[in-house]
């Protein structure tokens, strides 16, 4: 009999377990890929010298390449334009991922969000007059 109870809670532990690893490797994957754009795009405007619009292309760019552009991610800065030597350069983007693993008969019942979130900032390398 205690075989049998053991073997049980193996078995609804395994299950649990299989159940989330799917939506956790997503997650993961989308927070990773979000943090990988906002840092490249807070170097690219370091070295702009801050938010212009080569860096905003590059930065739709990689959100393409990356296909976080149909997620319903937003990205926001501290100051969009030009920003002058050793200023601040804050990059940051929002969104969030719904967990469907326990999306009851496709009702939505049982679906919960949890935020993606990436921050970077850095300093502008460029001096304007």
């Amino acid at each position: 009999m205690r075989g049998a109870v053991g073997m049980a809670f193996f078995f609804l532990m395994s299950m649990a377990i299989i159940v989330f690893v799917p939506d956790l490797i997503v997650y993961g994957t989308l927070s990773y890929k979000a943090n990988t754009v906002v840092a490249k795009t807070t170097k690219e405007a370091e070295m702009q010298g801050g938010i212009t619009p080569t860096v905003e292309k590059r930065y739709k760019e990689l959100m393409k390449e990356y296909g976080l552009d149909d997620k319903g991610m937003t990205v926001s800065y501290n100051k969009k334009g030009e920003v002058q030597y050793n200023e601040p350069v804050q990059v940051q983007i929002k969104g969030q991922y719904t967990f469907k693993s326990f999306n009851l008969l496709g009702t939505g019942v049982g679906q919960f969000k949890l935020p993606i979130k990436s921050s970077d900032s850095g300093v502008s390398e460029v001096w304007y007059r």
